[in-house]
């Protein structure tokens, strides 16, 4: 049930005032609420595992790039037409003095 909640909570925001694009948002949506709190352990990398289990079975015209895994994209939607980029195009890098 949590992850239904989950899923419509990222849907609200990403589709208010954006109906075109909604495959392109919902696969984005569904892996977050699916698999966005996986995490590393005991040496294992369970988003990376999604990530290529993901990849390999979800049969739809959406595909992410191979690059990577699916949570190193979002979905941009300021063209055309849909696409996935990587986050590090939109993120700015920050420089931590740790001193």
């Amino acid at each position: 049930m949590s992850m239904v909640m989950t899923l419509c909570k990222i849907l609200k925001p990403l589709l208010e005032n954006n109906m075109k694009n909604l495959e392109y948002i919902f696969v984005y949506s569904i892996v977050w609420s699916l698999a966005g709190g996986l995490t590393e352990k005991d040496g294992t990398d369970y988003r990376k595992e999604f990530s290529t289990w993901w990849k390999a079975e979800w049969k739809t015209s959406v595909k992410f790039p191979p690059k990577g895994t699916i949570f190193d994209y979002y979905v941009d939607t300021t063209g055309d037409s849909p696409k996935f980029d990587e986050w590090g195009k939109k993120v700015l890098t920050l420089d931590f003095d740790t001193s």
